[in-house]
């Protein structure tokens, strides 16, 4: 993967996530945070292509295991086993 750059937010009670659509525009995931406020965006191109909807999914499948981790945590249970790889789709 190379190098990579990290974004430290931190979040509380009053974070917020949240998904806008303006007409038939590409969708937008904004999650804000933190005073001063951070807000991260999400965004894609007007032409949505299969790599697009791909990442969404990916995106979804972490931010439920994130959802369930953290509430794991939060009643004092212990963490889940790490996730099995998933393999990669090939292009042809």
């Amino acid at each position: 993967m190379g190098r990579a750059t990290s974004v430290y937010v931190p979040v509380d009670g009053n974070a917020v996530a949240e998904f806008h659509r303006h007409g038939h525009r590409a969708p937008i995931l904004v999650i804000r945070s933190g005073q001063p406020a951070a807000w991260v965006t999400l965004t894609l191109p007007e032409r949505v292509e299969a790599g697009h909807v791909e990442f969404a999914r990916a995106l979804a499948r972490s931010a439920t295991r994130y959802a369930i981790e953290v509430e794991q945590c939060w009643r004092g249970l212990p963490c889940l086993p790490a996730p099995k790889a998933r393999p990669r789709a090939v292009a042809s």
